[in-house]
């Protein structure tokens, strides 16, 4: 970038998430140790690594859930560390949390309009439950679901206020190898659909 060319407005740049020697600390157990990547529009990223390495609390930061201790983390343009810009921040994300969970005795259809009513802007539900292939369990309740298809609600979840930006923090966690071949498919059949002008955040392989 020219140094007389001012830099891009938060939101118009193709840089969608940028992080800088980031660090989180717990006392003295440092639980993120100044990690540095940045994801542009249509990719997809992933973490690897151990349990403790510091993966969901990247993520949570990321989220506007956990401030960091250092460095800098931007998601669209708009800095995690400052209040004025974590709203703007939550409004434009899709997220699904590692421990995702949902209304058991709602159907998928109705858990799905129940998150999407906490968002000014929703996506249709019944277009949702088509993209996440869960056509045949529209009206079935969700305690009812098979781990994998509670992921794909989750899924949906995610996407229901449109998100610029998701993260999936460990989406196939207990699952058994083809309920994981499953949720997979689901992901990457959403990452073509919304290539154009969507980022996902697990493929590009980085280790923790």
């Amino acid at each position: 970038m020219s140094k007389d060319q001012p830099p891009p407005l938060p939101g118009q740049s193709d840089k969608i998430v940028q992080v800088e020697n980031l660090s989180k600390k717990y006392g003295d157990n440092i639980a993120v140790n100044g990690i540095s990547f940045s994801l542009t529009k249509g990719e997809v990223f992933a973490f690897l690594g151990p349990n403790g390495a510091g993966k969901t609390t990247t993520v949570e930061i990321l989220e506007c859930l956990r401030n960091p201790t250092g460095g800098q983390a931007k998601v669209l343009g708009y800095d995690v560390s400052k209040r004025s810009d974590q709203a703007e921040i939550r409004k434009r994300i899709g997220v699904l949390p590692q421990d995702f969970n949902a209304i058991d005795r709602l159907t998928v259809r109705e858990n799905i309009n129940y998150f999407g009513a906490m968002f000014k802007h929703q996506l249709d539900a019944d277009k949702l439950i088509e993209l996440v292939d869960l056509k045949d369990k529209r009206d079935e309740q969700f305690k009812k679901l098979s781990g994998g298809l509670k992921q794909r609600v989750g899924l949906a979840v995610s996407l229901v206020n449109d998100p610029d930006v998701v993260f999936l923090d460990e989406p196939t966690t207990g699952l058994d190898p083809r309920a994981r071949r499953d949720v997979w498919g689901v992901v990457e059949r959403l990452r073509r659909h919304r290539l154009d002008n969507r980022s996902w955040t697990d493929n590009r392989v980085r280790d923790t």
